[in-house]
């Protein structure tokens, strides 16, 4: 499945960029408060909407750093299930799709297994400094990303508009196994 995700976050950056779809600017967030920085670029899919009232997010494996609020073409892999502030955030898993060096990757079983270690640890530690708890559930195929994706952009199209609080108590009230109590 080929997306464009448009870039918050630059590989290897400590600045949390946050996109703001009122405003439709991408801003400044925070600081990472401890030492690492973020092991790829990671970015959103503007046509679509995750259970914790922002855009789906995706982490794109390349070996450039891009800038904040470009878009790059990819290819989903899989996706990283995590809880973060007991809301379900997805990280879709994606490949730079217009750089051949990365053509051989197909699915999460073409990624190296240690990059796949450092997107968990990462993602596993980098809010402990702020004493906030973040659950990684586990890696998922292709096929899990894609379905993911589909209901993400439904969520979208029928939520879109709609408060981010005001969404996550109704999806929390409708959907409750989407977050964690």
């Amino acid at each position: 499945m080929k997306i464009n995700v448009t870039i918050e976050i630059p590989k290897n950056s400590k600045v949390k960029y946050e996109y703001d779809r009122k405003t439709k600017e991408i801003v400044v967030d925070r600081i990472l408060y401890g030492p690492s920085s973020y092991p790829l670029n990671y970015g959103f899919i503007k046509e679509a909407l995750d259970w914790d009232g922002d855009e789906l997010d995706a982490l794109i494996i390349a070996d450039q750093s891009f800038i904040p609020g470009c878009v790059v073409p990819v290819r989903v892999l899989g996706a990283m299930e995590m809880i973060d502030g007991g809301e379900t955030d997805t990280k879709l898993i994606t490949v730079i799709d217009c750089d051949p060096r990365y053509d051989h990757l197909k699915s999460l079983k073409d990624v190296p297994k240690h990059t796949l270690l450092e997107i968990e640890d990462f993602f596993s530690t980098y809010k402990n400094l702020q004493n906030k708890k973040v659950t990684i559930k586990g890696f998922k195929d292709l096929a899990w990303a894609e379905k993911e994706y589909q209901e993400c952009v439904q969520l979208m199209k029928d939520y879109g508009s709609m408060d981010k609080k005001a969404f996550i108590k109704k999806m929390m009230k409708e959907h409750p196994k989407k977050y964690a109590k």
